[in-house]
């Protein structure tokens, strides 16, 4: 695996102007649920990123691209849901446009960035007010 902060390219720089989360989602989400319910539902996402990014991170040690694929189609649809919009454009790239597991290796410390900005970002979602 490549350290955290290494080779950094423009698919990176495009992936990071991307927002980290998506506003008309969370709206959607703020409107459909309680204040409880919200930061209940929006809480279970940081567990669904970790275990998808240690699926993704044994498909990239054990070199099974198809396998990395699967698990970045599971976080996509659990980021989409959740509004994580960043998370789920990366995970899509994942799972659709990287050819090799070489490739899959290089987006890993922008993913694990993202995961960690997007849980930040996550509490003070379920607080704002609808």
């Amino acid at each position: 695996m490549i350290p955290d902060g290494t080779r950094r390219t423009g698919m990176s720089d495009q992936l990071e102007n991307i927002p980290l989360l998506d506003e008309d989602q969370i709206g959607l989400l703020r409107e459909a649920l309680d204040p409880d319910e919200l930061a209940g539902m929006l809480s279970e996402l940081p567990l669904a990123a970790r275990v998808a990014r240690g699926a993704i991170e044994l498909a990239v040690e054990s070199e099974q691209l198809e396998e990395a694929r699967r698990a970045a189609h599971v976080l996509k649809g659990a980021a989409s849901s959740f509004g994580a919009a960043r998370l789920a454009e990366i995970a899509r790239k994942i799972e659709l446009e990287l050819p090799s597991i070489e490739a899959v290796d290089g987006i890993m410390p922008l993913l694990i960035e993202t995961i960690a900005k997007t849980t930040a970002a996550l509490p003070l979602e379920a607080r704002k007010p609808a």
